[in-house]
């Protein structure tokens, strides 16, 4: 296939080097900063195991209408830019050119499809621990990545399968999902909840579910999650939020959330498409969310002083 990938963090650029080591022609739409390094040196992945690769990819660029037309196309930027990098990706697009979504949140594929028109936003997440050493150079901790993607009405697609079929030629475990919005809701109940309450704390996994209050805490938040997100049409009950604890149980005691690691370390963070989007949905719907409301209204202002002084500088 002909993927192009917007974006080469610490996901895009590990989709990138394994796509392309399985054979596919994958086009990177990037940043400046990232475009001479992997112009000049391809993709270097290395991985807890020890393995140090360098692998080529067909083409890297800033502009998309020079990459032209692709057979899917990958969006792996924050969940904050999806609208804005949208609109410069127009150009890979044909009519039926799917567009695969891999970021933390629920409101990627209607963002797509006000940027892109109908037809093209499907949906999916992704779970991967990796992240960006450097420009050009992705570091992938361990565990197979794993991709669930589906079309939104939930129908079965070739083009879903292609992308799928692909996704496995290249080592990454994809799932073709019939209900992928309540797929999408229930990651999204998992990263607000422990993410939210361990950016509120500066603690990690294994200290706020070892804390009485604090496990209560994430608990609650997540059943506030859960009740927005049937009322927005997800097929969400009381026994996904047990099977959600249990997953948050099952995480290594040292793991943090990338939106708490951002905030914290001063970075632009996806607070506003994740616990601020809960509190949006929430009051389109009526449904009250305090803990919910009161952790986005907590961190904004980390959130806010991060954008004014990047607008500054």
């Amino acid at each position: 296939m002909k993927i192009g990938i917007i974006g080469a963090g610490g996901v895009g650029a590990y989709f990138a080097a394994a796509l392309s080591q399985a054979g596919h022609d994958v086009h990177l739409v990037v940043t400046p900063r990232h475009l001479d390094p992997i112009r000049e040196n391809g993709m270097r992945l290395t991985t807890g195991d020890g393995r140090d690769e360098r692998i080529p990819v067909a083409g890297v660029n800033t502009d998309a209408s020079v990459i032209g037309q692709c057979d899917a196309v990958i969006i792996a930027c924050k969940a904050g830019s999806v609208a804005e990098v949208m609109v410069t990706a127009l150009p890979l697009l044909r009519s039926d050119t799917p567009v695969l979504p891999l970021q933390n949140g629920v409101t990627a594929a209607s963002q797509i499809t006000a940027a892109a028109g109908p037809g093209h936003a499907i949906g999916g997440l992704c779970m991967i621990i990796s992240y960006l050493v450097e420009p050009g150079h992705v570091h992938h901790v361990g565990g197979q990545p794993a991709v669930t993607l589906g079309e939104l009405d939930g129908s079965p697609s070739a083009r879903t399968r292609e992308l799928a079929d692909a996704l496995t030629s290249a080592g990454i475990a994809a799932r073709i999902s019939s209900d992928i919005t309540t797929d999408l809701w229930r990651k999204f109940m998992l990263i607000t909840a422990y993410g939210g309450i361990g950016a509120l704390c500066r603690r990690n996994v294994g200290e706020t579910r070892s804390h009485p209050p604090t496990r209560a805490l994430i608990e609650d938040a997540m059943r506030e999650v859960a009740a927005v997100g049937a009322a927005a049409g997800a097929n969400l009950t009381s026994d996904d939020v047990d099977i959600t604890m249990g997953h948050y149980d099952a995480f290594t005691p040292d793991s943090t959330a990338s939106m708490q690691r951002d905030l914290i370390a001063g970075r632009p963070s996806e607070l506003e498409e994740q616990n601020g989007a809960v509190v949006r949905i929430a009051a389109e719907h009526g449904v009250a969310v305090p803990i919910n409301s009161t952790i986005y209204r907590a961190l904004s202002i980390l959130d806010t002083h991060t954008l004014h002084n990047e607008s500054r500088g």
